[in-house]
């Protein structure tokens, strides 16, 4: 009986020394992926992101090109949202950026807009043409504001 007990120890900790060694390839391969990709920063400066976070996509096209690194709030009560992109992207120094929701009630993101200059954005640089979050709540409130008026339209034409 000794010996079995011995085989399924040994068996065991093969076991465990492998999957703690996968982890540790695993965890090891994602930050190579994470710190082998080059790029540079831009800062925009924005009235209001409701909703916006840090760790946030950039997207161009519909495709990830970045993530939101920072938002600090300015002397005039602004946001200062600064990104890094891919170094492969370079925008033309005209190009804008807007903060998008993937739904109704969906998360936050950044997309870019393509300038047509011919003078490229560098890194530190800062983009001028912004487009704050959309206010739902003020939104929301105009649709019922509509539907409303729309509903008592409607009751007053049919004599009620």
């Amino acid at each position: 009986m000794g010996g079995k007990a011995n085989k399924d120890l040994i068996a065991g900790t093969a076991t465990l020394l492998g999957v703690a060694l996968l982890f540790c390839a695993i965890s090891f391969k994602r930050d190579i992926g994470r710190h082998s990709t080059a790029s540079y920063t831009l800062s925009a400066r924005f009235n209001h992101t409701d909703g916006l976070n840090t760790g946030a996509p950039v997207r161009l096209a519909g495709i990830e090109v970045g993530k939101i690194t920072a938002l600090t709030l300015d002397g005039d009560y602004g946001v200062t949202v600064r990104f890094s992109l891919l170094k492969a992207v370079q925008l033309p120094d005209d190009s804008g950026i807007s903060v998008q929701s993937q739904s109704l009630l969906g998360s936050k993101y950044l997309e870019l807009t393509p300038g047509g200059s011919e003078d490229m954005l560098a890194d530190g640089d800062f983009l001028d043409f912004t487009e704050d979050s959309p206010d739902l709540v003020n939104l929301l409130d105009k649709v019922i504001a509509a539907a409303k008026a729309n509903r008592k339209n409607n009751n007053c034409a049919k004599g009620k």
